[in-house]
């Protein structure tokens, strides 16, 4: 956290200093105020100056704010200072898009899950995973990142909203088999689910989307624990090439994959198992895979 004095006042604020620093409110604070700027064609610095005084707590459009800008000089030192603290302070919101050379895009990789629950139109709430997707099931997962990757080819929009009513499910009384109490996906009344998260608000999909695909790149690039034992999810993924467009396919040859050997079941059954469960058979996998070559290594040597 970065601490700062605010001007004239007295008062003294905090302003976080990466994203993993900010609360839940912020975190989804920020996308509202990413997508009014967006909506409105704003600039970043912009974006940057209401952010920043959305973690003060400043309100412009006050009384008391307003009056301490009546003087000119107050206004352009009031002015070089916010410029300073959001170019200082602020630059970690964004990042380049080198595939595009757009320019900077909102920057988010946490992978814990800031919008674990959304109220508002849909009667009883809708309820997402938890952090880093530990209680998703390996069909849930694997719809969903089918989803994500078609809205990455396609930006049509209804693709995402898929994505997204695989994730967020309405409440239920009895656990499934993940330890989450969210009602199954019914495909004969799937339709009605994606209609449902359709009408999500466009912040609210945007932290959705960027979560989940912050979740879909840690899981095949970095370390996980799975029952007291770290697993190198970069060497489970080594052979697959980086990229959006690879990461469906890689999920559903797994599926077909696990379903062939046999070592869990069908197909459908395969899907209802927990997401780290599947990922703990592949680790194992791969272990056996390797201690075979050592072996056949050695035994070639003699």
């Amino acid at each position: 956290m970065t601490e700062i004095e605010i001007y004239g006042t007295g008062r003294k604020g905090l302003i976080p200093s990466s994203w993993d620093e900010m609360s839940a409110e912020q975190i989804q604070g920020v996308f509202r105020i990413y997508d009014e700027c967006t909506r409105q064609g704003l600039s970043t610095l912009d974006f940057s100056v209401r952010v920043l005084y959305f973690f003060l707590g400043i309100r412009p459009s006050g009384r008391a704010f307003r009056r301490r800008m009546r003087y000119p000089a107050r206004r352009a030192r009031h002015a070089e200072n916010v410029y300073r603290l959001c170019d200082s302070c602020l630059g970690y919101l964004f990042t380049e898009d080198e595939d595009t050379g757009d320019g900077a895009k909102l920057a988010y990789a946490s992978v814990v899950n800031s919008l674990p629950e959304i109220r508002g139109v849909f009667g009883r709430p809708l309820i997402g995973p938890a952090d880093l997707l530990q209680d998703l099931s390996f069909g849930e997962f694997r719809h969903a990142a089918t989803a994500l990757n078609a809205f990455f080819q396609s930006h049509d929009v209804q693709d995402l909203d898929e994505c997204i009513a695989h994730l967020y499910r309405r409440r239920s009384n009895k656990a499934n088999r993940c330890g989450r109490f969210v009602s199954d996906v019914d495909n004969a009344t799937f339709h009605k689910d994606v209609k449902r998260v359709s009408r999500l608000l466009s912040w609210q999909k945007n932290l959705i989307m960027m979560w989940f695909a912050a979740c879909l790149k840690y899981l095949q690039t970095d370390t996980v624990i799975i029952d007291g034992e770290a697993v190198n999810m970069s060497l489970l993924f080594a052979s697959e090439e980086a990229g959006h467009s690879d990461v469906s396919f890689s999920w559903n040859d797994l599926l077909v994959q696990i379903a062939r050997d046999q070592t869990i079941g069908t197909i459908d059954r395969v899907d209802q198992e927990p997401l780290f469960s599947i990922f703990s058979l592949m680790w194992t996998n791969y272990k056996e895979n390797q201690r075979y070559e050592r072996n056949k290594k050695t035994d070639q040597g003699k």
